[in-house]
């Protein structure tokens, strides 16, 4: 019993799964022709035998344990009935019923499950050795026994619930320490749940702030929709009205432009009147150069006659006046007809000047075109976004306008301009004629 208590505490640890091919077992198994004598001297020399096995190669005879076998040896006769015989003598005179209750068991069988078993038999054999049936790996049809002492197997069942104890107090000891931790974690939680349901209420609170700024940005978002649907039109009145205005700017341009045309042709046509009014005076300047010259004749012809010719030297003074308002008439002309070809060339550059200002009035109005054209086709587009219509429509809008206004102020300023400078100049020429008139009625007056 020490040697087998020994063996249970040598062996490894052992669980609900553990088989009985890992308990000690004994081996002792005879021939049915071995002689009682031999038994006994094994029992005798083996204390911790359980028992016996009887078998052959090929057959399982039954298992004689030591307790049964001492009982009949020590009954009367019995010692000297069987001591000198085969072993095969002490099966036959065994009764049926004690070898039928012999127990064989795989040895793959669960320490548990054969527990079970072994307590299930009868109060007589309860307490008996187990036969422990092994396959033979070289030979599968033949079969190796062990005995397996019955102590040994409660031992071993009892070593199996220490550590099932063992393992149950180590889980409860676990199982302690989780429930410590989950309380822990519980008020972790309480906590976390607490401050959920702050941020819960913060977050509700922000939900309705963001609904009310959602609906300030819709109704925001619709003004916006609305100003840009304005702005459109508004940009479309202006791209008509600016069409419009360029157009008559563009027909006022010509008009200035066909008016320099004739303000130039005049011009030469005035040119040419004075050089055949500075032509002629110059002949009035020569004829009155002759008459003066036949004057001063006349006056010495004069001097030197009789007093008969007293009224002809009046004459001749008469008309050596004559001559001399003649010749101050004709530089008066010649003195007319340089301002007046001087101011026709001053219009004449004016009218250049305002022939190249109507051509940048013109080319201003076709950059101011192409703007609005593209202004047009950014309106037109249907998938533009909402902001980029509305920063592009304002820039092109106040682009326009900017140049719209600018062209008008120059264009006025420059109509304004010219408009004092024709009436100037109108003036001047005005003056010039009326001189020139003057001159001319004064030439009639000395030659007739």
């Amino acid at each position: 019993m020490a040697n087998t208590l020994e063996s249970i505490i040598n062996l490894p640890k052992l669980n609900s799964e553990s088989t009985l091919r890992e308990l000690p077992l004994t081996d002792f198994q005879v021939s049915p022709m071995t002689s009682l004598e031999l038994v006994e001297y094994q029992f005798n020399q083996q204390p911790d035998l359980s028992g016996v096995i009887v078998a052959s190669d090929e057959k399982f005879f039954g298992m004689i344990s030591r307790r049964y076998f001492h009982e009949q040896m020590s009954s009367r006769y019995g010692r000297e009935l069987f001591i000198k015989r085969p072993i095969q003598y002490f099966l036959k005179a065994t009764p049926t019923k004690y070898l039928d209750n012999c127990l064989v068991l795989l040895s793959e069988e669960k320490i548990n499950l054969a527990v079970q078993i072994a307590l299930n038999r009868s109060e007589e054999t309860v307490y008996e050795p187990l036969v422990i049936q092994f396959v033979n790996k070289k030979n599968p049809n033949c079969y190796i026994y062990f005995l397996l002492n019955f102590q040994t197997l409660i031992l071993a069942q009892s070593h199996l619930l220490r550590e099932v104890n063992n393992e149950l107090s180590r889980q409860k000891s676990s199982a302690k320490n989780y429930l410590i931790q989950l309380k822990h974690k519980q008020q972790k939680l309480q906590q976390h749940t607490a401050e959920l349901q702050t941020q819960k209420q913060e977050i509700l609170a922000r939900h309705k702030l963001l609904e009310i700024q959602q609906n300030d940005l819709i109704s925001q978002s619709q003004q916006i929709h609305n100003l840009n649907r304005r702005l459109k039109e508004i940009t479309g009145f202006i791209s008509q009205e600016g069409k419009k205005a360029f157009y008559a700017t563009f027909e006022g341009v010509q008009k200035i432009n066909k008016n320099m045309n004739e303000i130039v042709n005049i011009g030469h046509l005035f040119t040419n009147e004075l050089k055949l009014i500075n032509s002629a005076s110059h002949q009035i300047e020569t004829i009155s150069k002759q008459a003066k010259h036949l004057a001063i004749q006349a006056a010495i012809v004069a001097g030197h006659s009789n007093s008969q010719l007293s009224g002809f030297s009046h004459i001749t003074n008469e008309i050596g006046k004559l001559v001399n308002e003649t010749s101050q008439a004709g530089r008066q002309m010649n003195l007319v007809a340089n301002n007046l070809m001087r101011k026709i060339s001053e219009l004449n550059n004016l009218a250049e000047t305002g022939k190249q200002t109507a051509q940048s009035l013109v080319e201003n109005n076709q950059r101011s075109e192409i703007t609005l054209d593209e202004l047009e086709k950014l309106i037109q587009q249907p998938n533009l976004d909402r902001a980029a219509v509305n920063s592009s429509a304002v820039t092109q809008g106040s682009k326009i306008t900017d140049i719209s206004q600018e062209n008008l102020y120059q264009d006025k300023n420059i109509v304004n301009n010219y408009q004092e400078k024709f009436e100037e100049k109108n003036t001047d020429i005005s003056e010039l004629q009326m001189q020139i008139l003057n001159n001319q009625k004064d030439q009639e007056k000395l030659i007739q």
